[in-house]
């Protein structure tokens, strides 16, 4: 009775994210937009989705519920070069005893000095516009088949003379149905509310966001196939298409489509595993001059 009581709540608080959503109708100027970038190279590989969370640690991220599924334990950090010359970098920390999952993921996305100019179009000085991100996650199993999360944590924006800061939570619930090693995964991402930017509301970007993966395992390696259907409130509807291979427990193969997105239509990557150290590599294609985008990480599994 007591798990059916936290399970409706849990639904209750997922219903009301989503039509907090839909009811946006004075919502100033969305920002914050970093808290859509994949936060590690194997999100970046699967076209920004969390995939498996024993492969990527940091699918709390983008699915707070997910983590609790299987034990493990972990420390990376991650580096990418993302458009132009920015630099997006994340440290994350996963804990799971699949009862519980205890989360911290740190983001930090620089853009580099950009030049500042007079009406005239000279140059009287620079500046350094960043983002940044601190993210809790906690989680918990209601069932062998259910699991609720949540994260919670602070965000900041700096532009020429101007910023903001704001709170934002995540809600998130995992369901693993009948059929062997699926799992759907329901969240809704940025909900909070920041201070103004010069005298200027900055709404954080909500979205509600649907995973759906099937994994099937044959004697020397896994495969992980998925996919993924997300409405951001200034958005239309988007999706995505992804696989993973495991082989021998030590190569990760990645591959991702995303469909109804102005650019990056396709990713991909791999990581290798070798005792409880791990390297992951993600490419995600671009569009127009704009350049492709590359992630590095590294990781220690305890």
């Amino acid at each position: 009775m007591r798990y059916r009581s936290i399970l409706t709540l849990g639904l209750a608080l997922l219903f009301s994210g989503t039509l907090f959503a839909q009811i946006q109708d004075n919502a100033g100027e969305y920002g914050f937009k970093f808290l859509h970038i994949p936060v590690s190279p194997a999100s970046l590989a699967l076209a920004g989705r969390a995939g498996d969370a024993i492969s990527n640690p940091a699918a709390f991220a983008l699915q707070p519920a997910i983590n609790t599924v299987e034990r493990q334990r972990s420390l990376g950090v991650s580096h990418s070069k993302w458009l132009a010359d920015t630099d997006f970098t994340n440290v994350c920390y996963s804990y799971s005893t699949r009862r519980t999952h205890f989360g911290m993921l740190l983001r930090h996305l620089s853009y580099g000095e950009i030049e500042k100019r007079d009406e005239a179009g000279n140059i009287i000085g620079s500046y350094n516009p960043l983002d940044m991100g601190l993210t809790l996650n906690y989680s918990l199993r209601l069932s062998p088949s259910q699991y609720i999360g949540v994260n919670g944590g602070f965000v900041y924006e700096k532009l020429a003379s101007a910023s903001s800061v704001g709170v934002s939570g995540d809600l998130g619930y995992t369901w693993l149905p009948p059929l062997q090693d699926t799992k759907v995964s329901l969240a809704v991402r940025n909900l909070g509310v920041s201070s103004k930017m010069n005298e200027e509301a900055i709404d954080l970007p909500i979205i509600a966001e649907l995973d759906l993966n099937r994994g099937i395992s044959f004697d020397n390696y896994r495969v992980v196939v998925g996919g993924s259907l997300s409405k951001a409130l200034d958005e239309p509807f988007k999706g995505t298409l992804h696989a993973e291979m495991n082989l021998w427990d030590s190569l990760i193969l990645r591959a991702g489509y995303r469909i109804n997105y102005s650019g990056e239509a396709f990713s991909a990557g791999l990581g290798f595993r070798v005792q409880r150290f791990g390297v992951d590599y993600g490419w995600a294609d671009s569009v127009g001059d704009l350049n492709s985008i590359h992630a590095l990480g590294l990781s220690y599994h305890f």
